[in-house]
């Protein structure tokens, strides 16, 4: 739970504001994990709450050229709880 609560809680609060792109996420999260995650690793850490059932893949839109990441159902529910 150490790096989930250091590096995936601050993520999927971010995504809480709502969906974005990876590129923007990161620079959501950036400053708060004081330089604990290259991109590199940002990007495995997201393949990894997308397989967790975490994160959900938004598919593209004329109004959204771009993949963009948003909270599943079970994303909400760990923010909300969190919250709590």
């Amino acid at each position: 739970m150490g790096m989930m609560k250091r590096i995936g809680i601050p993520i999927l609060e971010a995504l809480a504001e709502g969906p974005c792109t990876r590129m923007e996420l990161w620079d959501r999260v950036e400053d708060q994990l004081h330089g604990n995650l290259t991109w590199e690793n940002f990007k495995r850490f997201m393949s990894m709450l997308r397989s967790d059932g975490m994160v959900v893949t938004l598919p593209c839109s004329v109004e959204h050229p771009h993949t963009r990441v948003d909270l599943s159902a079970d994303g909400q529910e760990f923010v909300q709880a969190m919250a709590e």
